[in-house]
This record gives C-alpha cells, sequence and structure tokens, in this order.
C-alpha cells in the first residue's frame, strides 16, 4: 500500500509531465493531494509542456476531468491533450480482409455521440502514442509507427500513416478522418480494416486512390467503409 502522501507523484517527461496516481487510493483523496501538489509547484508547471499523461489507474471520463480541471485551475497551464491509461493497442491481430469497395452512403438515421476533444498540435512520428478518452484532432501528420486510440473519434489534419482505433470503448458509431488516410491497421470499436499496400491489383489500388483524398471512415452494416469526405 502506497503512503498517504504517494498516493500522487508528479515527473517531468519529454513530452510534458506524468502524473502517477495510486489505484488503490479514494479518488476524493487522489483529488485533494492533487490540488496540493500542484498548487505547490506551479513554478514547474508553468515551464512544462502543455502534455499530460495520468499513470498507474484507470479513470472514468469525469474522473479524467475533475482532475485536468484541478490542474488548470491552479496552474497557466494550457493542454495540448491528455493521455490515460485502460487502452489496449491492436497489435500482432491478423489482417482482415480489406474494406469492400464502393461503400455505401452513411444512412440518415445514423448519429454520432459527442465526446470532449483534445487536440495534438504536431505531427506524430513513429513510436509516438495518443491515448485519449474522448475525441482526438491531430493537427499534422501521424507517420508510420505511430499509435492513436480514442474512445471517440480521430481526426487527422495531415496523412495518417500509423495505426489507429477510433471507438476504443465499443463506439461503433464513432469515425476516422484523415487529408490522406492510408493506415497501417485502422480499426473502430471491435471491428479492423487495413488498406492494401500498393500492387498490381486494380481492386485495391482503386481503394487506395481514393483514400489518398480527404476521405473518412466509418461502421454500416457491421463494416468498416471508406468514403471520401466530399466529391
Amino acid at each position: 500500500m502506497a503512503k498517504s502522501n504517494q498516493c500522487v507523484v508528479i515527473k517531468g517527461r519529454k513530452e510534458g509531465i506524468s502524473i502517477w496516481l495510486d489505484e488503490r487510493a479514494d479518488f476524493e483523496k487522489l483529488k485533494e493531494q492533487l490540488q496540493a501538489k500542484v498548487s505547490g509547484a506551479k513554478q514547474f508547471f508553468a515551464d512544462a509542456d502543455a502534455n499530460v499523461a495520468f499513470k498507474g489507474r484507470l479513470l472514468s471520463e469525469d474522473e479524467e476531468k475533475a482532475l485536468t480541471d484541478i490542474i488548470l485551475s491552479e496552474t497557466t497551464l494550457e493542454l495540448s491533450f491528455v493521455e490515460t491509461e485502460g487502452y489496449v493497442p491492436a497489435s500482432a491481430v491478423p489482417a482482415p480482409p480489406p474494406a469492400e469497395s464502393p461503400a455505401p452512403a452513411p444512412t440518415g438515421t445514423q448519429q454520432t455521440t459527442e465526446h470532449m476533444t483534445a487536440f495534438y498540435q504536431n505531427g506524430l512520428r513513429s513510436g509516438q502514442s495518443i491515448r485519449y478518452s474522448g475525441s482526438v484532432v491531430v493537427m499534422g501528420d501521424a507517420n508510420p509507427g505511430s499509435e492513436i486510440i480514442a474512445n471517440g473519434n480521430v481526426i487527422v489534419l495531415g496523412s495518417l500513416k500509423g495505426m489507429v482505433h477510433a471507438g476504443a470503448s465499443g463506439d461503433s458509431k464513432c469515425y476516422v478522418s484523415a487529408l490522406s488516410l492510408m493506415p497501417t491497421q485502422l480499426r473502430i470499436a471491435n471491428i479492423i480494416t487495413y488498406i492494401p499496400p500498393k500492387e498490381n491489383n486494380a481492386k485495391e489500388n482503386k481503394t487506395r486512390k481514393k483514400t489518398r483524398r480527404p476521405s473518412y471512415a466509418y461502421i454500416q452494416d457491421g463494416q468498416v467503409y471508406i468514403a471520401p469526405l466530399w466529391d
């Protein structure tokens, strides 16, 4: 059992700030200790990058918001994105057949789910990962070897060439959108697809051509489909 004064441990890291939370501690106690430590270390937060990672325990969306609100109220920090634990990367999964083409138009009754949104104001290099309990907007490219996992939607304002998982908590109403949608693996809720590599296959090349322009992936009738954002 962690000592009562060690339920919250704050450390600096290259990407920003890491906040370890004791998974066995009462959440109200965690809030009290986080507020006390943040209030006593405002200079540390003022000089840090605006990325925060909560480690050590699973957080609900409400709990994450409560902790984030404490940081924002006690410091001048402006958050780019918040990373939380509790996600399992969709790795080492055999590749299923590519998404069928052409995709049917989304039905008129299709609805989306509202989520908190985190904005990441840089591109992602190989080995970098974003994991968030809401939706994620990346203002740049997500390069091969990068990973984006979100309970909500994923929007990349650039080329998406890494692994992406939207609706990670099981929400099949979520979508993935990019200016160039060519991920190594694309997953929405529990359904996985992939963009085929460049080959001498007319059908697969047609799919790749479609994803090089602004497009989005969504689930309909139990399948992942890809459609252009505009004609």
